[in-house]
C-alpha cells in the first residue's frame, strides 16, 4: 500500500489489522503514527477489539479456503 492509500485508511482502523496480525503494540504505533501507549489505549475500546476480531476471521476464513483450495 502506498503512502496515499494509507492516509485513507484512519489509523485507528490499520491498528487493528496489524494487532489481528499479531504485531506488538510497540511496533504498531510508529507504523500508524501513534505511540504505542496509544495504541495500547485504543486495543482496550471495544470498537477497536471488535475490529480487531472481525480482521482475525477474515484472515481464518482465507486461510481455510486456501488450504482447501489444496485438496
Amino acid at each position: 500500500m502506498d503512502a496515499v492509500g494509507r492516509e485513507e485508511v484512519p489509523p485507528r482502523v490499520r491498528a487493528a489489522v496489524l494487532l489481528a496480525m499479531g504485531l506488538p503494540t510497540e511496533a504498531i504505533g510508529p507504523e500508524v503514527g501513534v505511540s504505542g501507549r496509544t495504541v495500547r489505549r485504543w486495543r482496550q475500546q471495544p470498537e477497536v477489539r471488535a475490529d480487531v476480531r472481525r480482521v482475525r476471521l477474515r484472515l481464518l476464513d482465507g486461510a481455510v479456503a486456501k488450504i482447501g483450495g489444496l485438496k
